[in-house]
């Protein structure tokens, strides 16, 4: 088993970390800009399970498109993190969120997100309210 090198996991830490703060402070295009650069370094990290890095970041950076209001990009945002972990419920509930938010034209897309994040969240005893841990 090759395990992903320990410099390129501190780098996604300290750009996550990076993000999150600047989320809180309210400068979120820095913010944007820092888990944006997190994803594309996670993505290159060596396929391991589990996964050498727990947290998917794109969890995060969907939730601060919808925060700045741009859920068409939080999909795609969502989206690629399924084709990554497919069914996984974090990512389903932010597609969700994300096609809620683009309004009544997506409701058939709605739908069969909903009916896929209750199947993944099936057994769970967590009530999400954003698709970020």
């Amino acid at each position: 088993m090759v395990n992903s090198s320990p410099a390129r996991l501190a780098e996604i830490a300290e750009r996550s970390l990076a993000g999150e703060i600047a989320w809180q402070r309210g400068e979120k295009e820095k913010a944007l800009a820092e888990l944006d650069a997190a994803a594309r370094l996670e993505d290159s990290l060596t396929y391991n399970e589990p996964p050498d890095w727990p947290f998917p970041v794109r969890h995060s950076l969907g939730a601060l498109l919808l925060d700045l209001g741009r859920p068409v990009e939080a999909e795609a945002v969502y989206r690629e993190d399924l084709r990554r972990r497919r069914e996984n419920g974090w990512a389903l509930f932010g597609l969700v969120q994300s096609l809620r938010a683009q309004g009544e034209d997506r409701a058939t897309d709605l739908a069969q997100a909903e009916a896929r994040f209750q199947k993944a969240w099936a057994k769970s005893d967590l009530a999400l309210t954003s698709s970020r841990f």
